[in-house]
This record gives structure tokens, C-alpha cells and sequence, in this order.
């Protein structure tokens, strides 16, 4: 984290000794002229962005730029005011932003405090700005027409692992270029790492003939290096006191491949779509966070469900908790649940502001002794981020939960809460007027004339048809014969509805441990919830209310003495299935040719480390989003992001190696290396 001292007005590094911008009072006639003239001058974006109705690449609709320094969001806000007087209304902004010592909330809070011009966009950045937590951070400002990407780690680290392979030939594969660079960060001298050969060329790995660059600085060491990179360099006159700064643009030849490694993730054919229709086959809350991203990249988006309302299966409990999932551990999967914690955490506050659901904060209380162990290191780990956790003893146990409780020790989740699953899923469709067909699908067929995907009925009727179609339909995927390749499982959970009582009416938070517990929403709290495999019915079990009853008092005593002995006869709940993967992990991308890529990638059987030369080949514009285990709620806002920029040609929020762990062609790969297909 960065360490800030103010001198003469103006925020000054501790870390890199300089100023973070041109000193000097008023701050408009210094600190931004120069973000304008550098920046936003040199780059033409004015001139750009009045031209964007007549690019030729208008059907995407984005521009992109990327910068090394994120620094106080001077040029972030600049760039951002501008786009909003500049650019058409159906465009938006991508901002890609490293940082490796970002800093604090606080901080940022006084060094924006007076720039009266970038109040309102200030003050959504503050309202969204994350926890310091090393990864990616996505935030969303002028209502999705500006996105931005907080990438919190060393710049070239960051930027190497957004890109399609670590190979510059492929770094964009089917991916937006970036449209313009700001060069930024402290100066050469005082902070080299930034200025150095290996980012230069990968920024030229991300960008394309087009992408412009502009910097502050005309250090030597820069000037060569960025035109070793494939660069036309610029000297021109600096801001102030400096004499000279640089401009410039790409104009390198085709990128060389540099490593070899198998890339069957890509797709070996491009992508042929000449309208932006789409299908989500799946109303529930991955099919809904899917048609939300899709629409707000200017997809025609229809949702297609059996039921003529959304979220009435999976997605259809009373309350569901965006569960917090940290570890002692910084493999995958911790780091995926992290993220995704974190950007739900963002996502929903529109909905909790509006009194749908609440944020009262999730009480995490250990199951076991492992547990404790894993607690103290847990908060240690996260001791400079308490907004997003924090250890609690007894007293604050207490306190926090209403109730007279027995645990020594929890963590406790401040930015988390519970949600009505299926509220959210019609909110998210009506917001946008997005339409929701019911049909019950049966069987898919794509059309090579047309380009389109048929949704057929059980008498094989055409329902409709789309370019794009995603499957959303959690382990239903399994019935139609392009995903039933997918390891999904479906797990029967039934949650119990529990009268609230005068002491039970007194819990404030939610309360996870071996089980969970919510407060008491229209005089019931809900309990759950068990996980029965091979059991498919949706009636209700006097067993099942038992063991949910069992396993949330052995959370704690107190809240047994809380809830008293409700009658089991008299107690309601609901019962519906989850989908998981083999690996716990979501499915989110697009579907492979099964036949094609056991041809393609046979040579995994004999050795798993083969190098295969050949891209992988995928089914024409279909997608999967499905697995979302029992943490929908929490996985959905980041793995809808994935799917939407995935089909759209984005670059997606989420680091490579992230992705790939949950995309759907994984099981495949990992089969043909373990010689089981």
C-alpha cells in the first residue's frame, strides 16, 4: 500500500520520492493541465471519440486504454470525463490499470476531495473502490458505460497474465486491441521496473496498427526501448518545466512466436457473427447475470425458461447468502472465491441500497479445531484489510450477532449479507426489458446456412433462434448431446423455514459455520441447508428438517437456545438441486467440439506434457455457465463478466490462469492426460 505525505498541496510518494502529479496551485491549472496536454492530447482521444460512429470496428463498440500507474485516477477520471462528453451513448470505455502500491481509500478520498470537476464520477470511484487486495478489481461507473479494470500487482505481471498467452502472437487472439497507452508511473530513475524491455514488449504483445501511446518522460533508456518494441517514437515538447515528453504508435510487423505450449483454449476459428442476437437458455441466477452483461454490451438478449417467471428452481430460495470463502492457501480456488466475493460484494449494493435483502455483514464461526488454526491465519493474512475481514472474540461474537452465543472466535465479513434469490434474477431481466420466453427445450440444433442456434420442443418445433446462445440451465446441460460431456452433478438441498421467536428475532447477521442461519425475514429464518445426492424430489423431508435443525445448533449452543424446539410437523422450507463440478469449480466458456478435440489433442494420451501445435476447435457461438455449486450468488457477477467478454471480443476480468480453471473444455484436457477418453 502506498505511504502518502502531502507537501505544498500536493500528494507526494514516499515510496518512489516524487510527486504523483505536476505541483503546484490551483491543482486545474497544474495537476490536470498536464493530464490533458500528455494524456488525453497525445493521444487524439477528443478527435477519436468523435469519430467513433464511423469506425470500422463499430459493431464492438469499445475503446480501450490501457495504463501502467493508476496512481490517484487523475488520468482515469480525466479520460473518463471526457469519454461522457465526447463519445457516442452506445459506446463504452474499457480502462485496463496496473498498480503495485495502490493507495488506501482514506487517501484517495482527500486527494479527490477538491476536484470539484469529477465530483460525481469521484465519488462513484470511491463509493466502489476495493479492498487492497492483489488481483484484479472491477468496478463500473456511468451506469456500465465505463468500465474499470484494477489490476493490483507489478505492471508487467498484471498485464502478461489479461492477455490470451504468454506468446505475443497470440497475446490478442480474437481479443480488442488496446486503443491507446498512458504511460505513466513515477520517473525512470526512481522507479525503473516500470520502464524497463519485458513490458514494453508486452505492450506490444496487447496492442495493434492503431494503438497510440504518450508519456511524461523522454529518458533514453525509454525512447529505445519502446521503439525496439515495435513503436514509432515522438519527441515532443513537455509540460511546465520539462522540455521534452513522448508520443507515438504501434507500427510493429507481425508478432513472432517466442514459447511453445498448447493452447487449447483458443479457438481455432474466428469468430463469425454478423448480428448481436443472443439466447440464455436458463432463468435462474447464472442465465440472468449472463442476459445482463450480454445487454449491456448492446446484445438483443431474449431468456428462455420452462417457468414464466425467473429464479423458480436453484435460484429460488427466500434468502441466499453471498458466502465469504477465504483460505490459508493461494492456489485457484481461493483466489477465484476472493475475487469473486469481492466484486459481489460491489455488485449487489445497488440492490441492498434499495432494501432488497440486507448487508448486515456474515459471521463466519469455525467447525472444527483445523478450523481455528486456519481462522488465526486467515486474519493474519488479511490483518491490513478490515473491511473485508475481520477476527472477532466472544464479546464482539455477541454483539455483532444479537445473540448470546458460545464461540470464542469468528471472522467476520462486513461487506457481505443475504439476498431474495429470485427478486434479483427478475430485477436484473426488468431493469434492461429483457424478455423471458417460457418453452421447455428438448433438444438444440445449429443451423450452417443460417449461422443461427434452433431451440427446439419436445415435437421438435423451432421456439426460436439466435447468433449466440448461451446454456444456463445448470445440470440440465447434460440432456442435450453438445454439453453432456460436462461432469456436472445434481445435489438435492432442502433449506428449513424456522418461525422467529422474541430471542431469535434479535440476530443481526448471518451466521455460517457447519451450517447457516439468516435473520428473520417476514417472521422466518432460513436454515440449511443439506446436500443429498442420488435423491431426486423436491417434497419436503421431516429428515431433512431434522439434520438442518442438527447441524446449525452444533454451530453454536446459542443459537439452539435462540431457536427453542420448533415442532419438526410444523415446520415449512423448500427443496430444489444444485449443479457442481467435479472440481467445485463453475463452467464458464465455450463449448468444444468433443470429437475434434480428442482428434486434436490425442497426442496428451501417450504424454501429458506434448506441445500440440493446433488451436482448439469450438461449437460456433455457444457457451456454457452453469456450476455454480450452493455459492451462485457469489461466483455469477464475476463469471457472467467472463462469459460476456468472452463472446464479445473482450478482454475479461480475471487473470488467464484463472479462467482456465473454469473453463468448460478443462474436464477434456485433463481426461486425455489421465488416458480415461
Amino acid at each position: 500500500m502506498a505511504t502518502i505525505e502531502w507537501r505544498d498541496g500536493t500528494p507526494y510518494s514516499t515510496d518512489f520520492n516524487d510527486f504523483y502529479y505536476h505541483s503546484g496551485d490551483p491543482f486545474e491549472e497544474n495537476g490536470l493541465r498536464e493530464t490533458e496536454y500528455l494524456f488525453l492530447q497525445q493521444n487524439n482521444l477528443q478527435q477519436r471519440w468523435q469519430n467513433l460512429p464511423n469506425h470500422p470496428e463499430s459493431e464492438n463498440k469499445l475503446f480501450v486504454i490501457g495504463e501502467t500507474g493508476f496512481g490517484t485516477g487523475l488520468n482515469f477520471l480525466a479520460a473518463c470525463d471526457l469519454w461522457l462528453k465526447t463519445a457516442p451513448k452506445d459506446w463504452r470505455l474499457q480502462f485496463i490499470s496496473s498498480e503495485l502500491k495502490p493507495i488506501c481509500k482514506s487517501d484517495l478520498r482527500a486527494i479527490q476531495q477538491s476536484w470539484s470537476g469529477f465530483a460525481e464520477l469521484s465519488g462513484e470511484l470511491i463509493s466502489q473502490y476495493p479492498e487492497l487486495t492483489p488481483g484484479i478489481h472491477l468496478l463500473s461507473l456511468a451506469n456500465g458505460r465505463i468500465q474499470l479494470y484494477l489490476m493490483l500487482g507489478e505492471a508487467n505481471q498484471m498485464l502478461k497474465e489479461i492477455a490470451e498467452s504468454p506468446d505475443p502472437a497470440l497475446a490478442n487472439h480474437q481479443k480488442k486491441a488496446v486503443d491507446a497507452w498512458f504511460l505513466d508511473g513515477f520517473a525512470p530513475t526512481k522507479n525503473p521496473d516500470i520502464w524497463c524491455d519485458k513490458i514494453f514488449s508486452t505492450l506490444a504483445s496487447l496492442s495493434c496498427n492503431k494503438t497510440t501511446f504518450a508519456t511524461f518522460t523522454a529518458a533514453s533508456q525509454v525512447r529505445k526501448g519502446l521503439t525496439c518494441a515495435g513503436f514509432k517514437v515522438n519527441k515532443i515538447t513537455g509540460f511546465g518545466k520539462k522540455r521534452e515528453s513522448l508520443k507515438g504508435q504501434f507500427v510493429g510487423a507481425d508478432k513472432q512466436t517466442t514459447t511453445k505450449a498448447t493452447h487449447w483454449y483458443l479457438n481455432k476459428s474466428p469468430i463469425s457473427r454478423s448480428r448481436k442476437t443472443a439466447l440464455v437458455l436458463g432463468a435462474g441466477i447464472a442465465g440472468c447475470t449472463a442476459a445482463s452483461a450480454l445487454a449491456k454490451r448492446g446484445f438483443d438478449v431474449t431468456v428462455v425458461d420452462r417457468h414464466p417467471a425467473a429464479g423458480q428452481e436453484g435460484s429460488g430460495n427466500l434468502q441466499a447468502i453471498v458466502y465469504p470463502r477465504l483460505s490459508v492457501q493461494n492456489n485457484q480456488l481461493p483466489r477465484i472465491n476472493l475475487t469473486s466475493m469481492t466484486l459481489a460484494s460491489r455488485y449487489y449494493q445497488p440492490y441492498w441500497d434499495q432494501g432488497l435483502g440486507a448487508q448486515c455483514g456474515v459471521l463466519l464461526l469455525p467447525e472444527s479445531d483445523k478450523a481455528q488454526v486456519d481462522f488465526q491465519q486467515i486474519a493474519e493474512r488479511y490483518s491490513d484489510h478490515k473491511n473485508l475481514v475481520t477476527p472477532v472474540d466472544n464479546r464482539q461474537i455477541c454483539a455483532l450477532s444479537g445473540l448470546d452465543l458460545h464461540a470464542q472466535q469468528g471472522l467476520f465479513f462486513p461487506s457481505l449479507g443475504w439476498l431474495p434469490p429470485q427478486a434479483i434474477c427478475q430485477r436484473l431481466l426488468q431493469d434492461i426489458n429483457i424478455p423471458l420466453l417460457t418453452a421447455d427445450i428438448k433438444s438444440l440444433n445449429h443451423c450452417a446456412k443460417t449461422n443461427l442456434w434452433e431451440l427446439h420442443s419436445a415435437d421438435s418445433q423451432t421456439i426460436l433462434s439466435a447468433e449466440t446462445l448461451v446454456i444456463a440451465n445448470a445440470f440440465e446441460c447434460q440432456q442435450f448431446p453438445q454439453t453432456d460431456f460436462l461432469p456436472v452433478t445434481q445435489l438435492r438441498g432442502q433449506v428449513t423455514h424456522i418461525p422467529s421467536n422474541a430471542q431469535s428475532s434479535a440476530l443481526k447477521t448471518v451466521i455460517c459455520g457447519k451450517g447457516y442461519i439468516a435473520p428473520a425475514n417476514n417472521g422466518l429464518h432460513s436454515c440449511g441447508a443439506t446436500y443429498n445426492k442420488g435423491l431426486f424430489s423436491s417434497a419436503l423431508r421431516a429428515e431433512d428438517h431434522k439434520a438442518n435443525l442438527s447441524t446449525i445448533c452444533a454451530t453454536d449452543h446459542g443459537i439452539a437456545e435462540a431457536m427453542g424446539s420448533p415442532a419438526i410437523e410444523s415446520l415449512t422450507g423448500r427443496a430444489n438441486y444444485r449443479c457442481t463440478s467435479k472440481d467445485y469449480l463453475p463452467m464458464v466458456g465455450p463449448v468444444p467440439d468433443v470429437a475434434d478435440f480428442k482428434q486434436l489433442f490425442g497426442a496428451l494420451r501417450k504424454d501429458a506434457t506434448a506441445y500440440v501445435e493446433s488451436l482448439g476447435n469450438y461449437l460456433p457461438n455457444l457457451f456454457i455457465h452453469c456450476g455454480l455449486g450452493s455459492r451462485g450468488l457469489s461466483y455469477a457477477p464475476l463469471t457472467a463478466e467472463i462469459l460476456a467478454a468472452e463472446i464479445s471480443g473482450e478482454t475479461p476480468p480475471l487473470q488467464r490462469e484463472l479462467r482456465l480453471a473454469m473453463h468448460p473444455a478443462r474436464f477434456l484436457i485433463r481426461d486425455l492426460k489421465r488416458r480415461k477418453i
